[in-house]
């Protein structure tokens, strides 16, 4: 075989390896239409508010940011699994053809394992620690939590982006199911 030849398998190769890694990308985007970013802004906040309590919102940025919420998840292991929750952000761009809409639900667990201190490069172990440990310092139990993402719920990022279209645009016919939602 010539070095062509196997360039060219090696890219079918890599290609196809590849086409069978799905990577979940950050969020699902929609379209608002040609809306004010204040009215949707407005809109956001309040359609953010009916799924999730808020913990900031700033209409600057155009960034709403829910607190993490606890949900039922199914568990990760054969035998039980890690608490479960919901981290949720809702992003508005405007754009020259109106105002787009990005919503992140962030699937995260528990993770097994707690912060502690590292020693620094210049510590070393023959003399008194220069710091505080991290586990020693005084600090909340939820500042020590560890939570790991999973994944996104898709579902509820439509189900948001819908519910925000259906408030800014009330006469738009409804959107088409997506192909991989059940019937």
């Amino acid at each position: 075989m010539n070095a062509k030849a196997l360039a060219v398998m090696g890219v079918l190769l890599a290609g196809s390896v590849l086409a069978g890694c799905e990577a979940q990308t950050p969020g699902t985007t929609r379209f608002l239409g040609d809306v004010g970013y204040e009215d949707a802004f407005a809109a956001a906040r309040s359609v953010m508010g009916q799924y999730y309590p808020l913990a900031d919102a700033s209409v600057d940025t155009g960034v709403i940011v829910a607190q993490p919420t606890p949900v039922d998840a199914a568990p990760e292991r054969l035998l039980g699994g890690s608490p479960a929750r919901h981290a949720a952000t809702l992003r508005l761009r405007r754009e020259e053809e109106g105002v787009y809409a990005v919503t992140a639900v962030r699937v995260q667990r528990a993770a097994r394992f707690t912060r502690s201190h590292m020693p620094e490069p210049e510590e070393n172990y023959s003399g008194v620690p220069q710091g505080v440990s991290l586990e020693e310092a005084a600090s909340t139990p939820e500042q020590n939590e560890n939570w790991i993402t999973d994944g996104y719920d898709r579902d509820v990022e439509r189900r948001i982006l819908e519910d925000l279209f259906r408030t800014l645009n009330p006469q738009a016919p409804p959107a088409p199911a997506p192909a991989d939602a059940p019937e």
